[in-house]
């Protein structure tokens, strides 16, 4: 039977690991498998770098969860940034969440709210003066505030902070014990399999401090028996997120490793999976926009292979390579509108324009400064490597960059004609141009090179195509750069 008594019930179908783009499925069910074994209060980073799909990831491992019959619970950290309390937040939560999951459940809350109410009743009193001061300056209007409400005296004020900071020592015991007990009633009167599971979201997207505190809370309020919290984070960005409160030379790593039980890292998307999912056919461009170098089967599987080894050469993330694929649209719709004012097929080196996006996203000075007679040949990729092993082995990714950037620019060159020289310019497929010519590469490039050459033969005739050159690349890179 359909589970639909959660708080995020919308995400049981759309966010699953049958469909999930990037390949995740064994890695999610491995995961779940790992942290449901853990019953003695365990907390788990689950880490990834920016852009690596976390938060897709956690929301399939939520649904995966539920559909199992844990009690599950997510929290976006970043979404209660704003909150002064990260107690509340977690509490709030916590209570809300499984409430929704276990309608008749309220009042076994009860015990765990009364204690809750006391230590924020506490961080209240104690905490009024630091945070007036951090708000106005001025301290003594934060303890005014807090006197103000529990008692009218400075000594009944000093002793109510004495009292509520001993009611907060015995709620935290007891918060700890009443979860305990939480879990049990969730598993026999509910029939829910336990661990109770609380997914933590973007927490490295924080405020420093804010970060700080939640980890705190998680630690010392909720790791209790049968509870199991997995704290998504890029590791690298939140160590740098603690130096900034302790200093550079603070050493973030081992201070982290003190909330955390396990790290599990997320593991490297399937580029070549996620990209089959993708339609590049763009059937509706065509004899409009005429696409080449084709060097795959067919247009969908050459771009799709084109944007595997550009994000592979520049290190894209996921969030960089949905960007790469949005812009790269905006292009081609672009040129599919000078089509329809000029009556010119448009006639796009579809790998030039790839790494124009990226090349003008990540400020390369090749983007400024190839033009005309100048193809900016060298150095313009952070990783070079070898072709996958549908090519040749001595195939590098620097061997088709260079290729196609000759070809992406005019030259001027030097014609014997009747005795006399006369300069001339013409695209980069000759083989006099740069003294490069097809047998100076290898397997697909070579090929290649023959493909940009039949291209340029074919639509020669400037009366009915336009073949774009570099500058034209850079005009509607710039135009779609303030895509965001």
């Amino acid at each position: 039977m359909a589970v639909s008594n959660c708080k995020y019930s919308d995400w049981l179908q759309k966010y699953t690991f049958d469909n999930c783009k990037l390949n995740r499925k064994e890695y999610g069910e491995f995961l779940t498998n790992y942290i449901k074994g853990e019953h003695d209060g365990f907390v788990l980073n689950l880490n990834g770098a920016w852009g690596t799909g976390k938060t897709e990831f956690l929301r399939r491992l939520y649904s995966h969860l539920i559909s199992e019959g844990h009690p599950t619970v997510y929290i976006d950290a970043w979404e209660s940034d704003f909150s002064e309390i990260p107690l509340s937040v977690v509490a709030s939560e916590l209570i809300n969440q499984l409430s929704t999951i276990n309608q008749n459940i309220g009042a076994e809350f009860d015990k765990v709210s009364e204690y809750l109410g006391k230590v924020l009743k506490g961080s209240f009193i104690g905490g009024a003066g630091l945070l007036a001061k951090h708000l106005t300056g001025d301290s003594a209007a934060g303890i005014e505030a807090a006197k103000a409400l529990f008692e009218a005296s400075p000594e009944d004020f000093i002793s109510s902070v004495k009292t509520n900071h001993e009611e907060q020592v015995e709620a935290i015991k007891s918060i700890r014990q009443e979860l305990e007990l939480l879990a049990e009633v969730l598993e026999r009167n509910h029939s829910k399999s336990l661990p109770v599971i609380v997914l933590i979201d973007e927490l490295d997207r924080c405020r420093p401090n804010y970060a700080i505190e939640m980890l705190e809370v998680i630690k010392h309020f909720f790791t209790t028996k049968n509870f199991v919290f997995v704290v998504a984070t890029d590791t690298t960005q939140l160590q740098e997120s603690i130096k900034s409160v302790y200093g550079s030379n603070f050493d973030s790593n081992t201070y982290l490793k003190r909330f955390f039980n396990r790290e599990a890292k997320l593991a490297e998307p399937n580029l070549e999976h996620y990209l089959s999912l993708h339609d590049f056919s763009f059937i509706e461009f065509s004899g409009k926009v005429e696409i080449y170098p084709i060097i795959e089967s067919d247009l969908h599987k050459t771009i799709a292979k084109y944007i595997e080894w550009i994000s592979k050469a520049y290190e894209l993330s996921l969030r960089d390579i949905d960007q790469l694929i949005d812009k790269l649209k905006a292009c081609l719709r672009n040129a599919f509108s000078i089509y329809e004012v000029i009556d010119k097929v448009q006639v796009m080196n579809i790998f030039s324009l790839l790494i124009a996006l990226v090349e003008f996203d990540t400020d390369h000075k090749q983007f400024i400064k190839r033009a005309h007679n100048t193809p900016e040949i060298e150095g313009g990729y952070l990783n070079n490597f070898t072709l996958s092993n549908d090519y040749d082995s001595d195939v590098r990714f620097s061997d088709l960059y260079e290729l196609n950037m000759l070809c992406s620019v005019m030259h001027d060159v030097a014609f014997e004609n009747y005795g006399c020289q006369k300069v001339e310019s013409v695209y980069g497929t000759h083989s006099y141009v740069n003294e490069k010519n097809a047998l100076d590469y290898n397997g697909a490039t070579r090929e290649t090179f023959t493909k940009i050459s039949n291209a340029f033969s074919r639509f020669s005739d400037n009366s009915v195509s336009k073949v774009w050159l570099w500058q034209d690349y850079r005009k509607v890179v710039t135009l779609a750069g303030n895509i965001d």
